[in-house]
């Protein structure tokens, strides 16, 4: 996750008493190329990991933090940039006509504690809430708030971001062929944990499978005992026959996911869902299987139905941002 490697790359630098200038977008409005949870860090050495939409904004920021560096003062600067060349407020050197609001923050090893349980949370998947505010940087254990992302603005004095961490975006594999091979190496890229199921061991897209997380040997009427309900939980059933895939579906059909998508012809999937009917699934239950899978390209390899089902998750993802 990329989030991950900016916190280890903070951490690595504060342990050997290196100051590191990390920088959060809290807000975005309008057309931004940086959007709220975004973060990059700069260390004294000059590198950098992450972003916060790139352009002129992002040179002249990481020219700024350099100067930051050698400042002896701890920095804490809360502004709001507007991306045109049109206005007499702070400019951000673009001219896409949004604003973004920034948040410039200077970390060295008092905050070495916190950022090693940010970086914990995130490995062992435990809830958390990173909060920033004219405090600095603080972190509430074992909470996660129902809004990925909150932002309360009164006054350069009074304000707060919050962000769920610990909690990170998964995609559930059911189907380890090469349609699951595809679409785990697709949302690797991505930054998904990635879980893939298949209920037989010996299959050479299996072994081949280096993107996968998690690769979980069971019969498709047992999936549904591992699956983790919520916003963060994505489903594609990818198998290589209809009476898996009606099983599978069968087996996740009553949970609160994020997304389900059934791979198949128009013919295999009315008969899935004609089925499953008989059987007493309602109907409005089997509406919010995105079938068939993936956002209509024209796709034709598995890897172009792959990059089709990941833009599709994409796009559920991000409906309420």
């Amino acid at each position: 996750m990329k989030d991950l490697k900016l916190w280890k790359f903070v951490l690595d630098n504060i342990r050997k008493n290196k100051k590191v200038i990390l920088t959060t977008v809290l807000e975005s409005k309008g057309s931004s190329p940086g959007k709220a949870g975004f973060k990059i860090a700069v260390s004294e050495d000059g590198k950098h990991v992450g972003t916060i939409g790139g352009g002129e904004m992002e040179f002249n920021l990481l020219n700024e933090c350099n100067k930051f560096l050698d400042s002896k003062k701890k920095i804490y600067l809360h502004r709001k940039l507007y991306h045109s060349k049109n206005v007499k407020k702070l400019q951000s050197g673009l001219v896409c006509q949004g604003t973004q609001t920034n948040f410039t923050l200077s970390l060295d090893k008092k905050d070495y504690e916190t950022v090693a349980f940010i970086i914990k949370s995130f490995e062992i998947k435990e809830p958390a809430i990173l909060i920033l505010s004219p405090d600095g940087l603080k972190i509430k254990k074992s909470f996660k708030n129902d809004a990925h992302i909150n932002y309360n603005y009164k006054s350069e004095s009074g304000w707060r971001y919050e962000e769920n961490i610990g909690v990170k975006d998964t995609v559930y594999i059911i189907g380890g062929g090469h349609v699951g091979l595809a679409l785990s190496n697709q949302m690797e890229l991505l930054g998904f944990h990635i879980v893939v199921f298949d209920n037989r061991a010996d299959v050479q897209t299996l072994n081949e499978n280096r993107s996968a997380d998690e690769i979980i040997i069971a019969s498709f009427d047992e999936v549904g005992s591992y699956i983790e309900e919520g916003e963060y939980s994505y489903a594609a059933i990818v198998t290589s026959a209809l009476p898996t895939d009606k099983i599978a579906l069968k087996q996740i059909i009553n949970k609160q996911l994020k997304y389900i998508g059934l791979m198949g012809s128009e013919a295999k999937l009315k008969r899935i869902f004609d089925e499953l009917e008989t059987e007493g699934i309602k109907k409005t239950l089997l509406k919010k299987v995105e079938a068939p899978i993936g956002l209509k390209i024209n796709s034709n390899t598995v890897e172009e139905i792959a990059v089709s089902i990941a833009a599709q998750i994409i796009k559920v993802k991000n409906s309420n941002n």
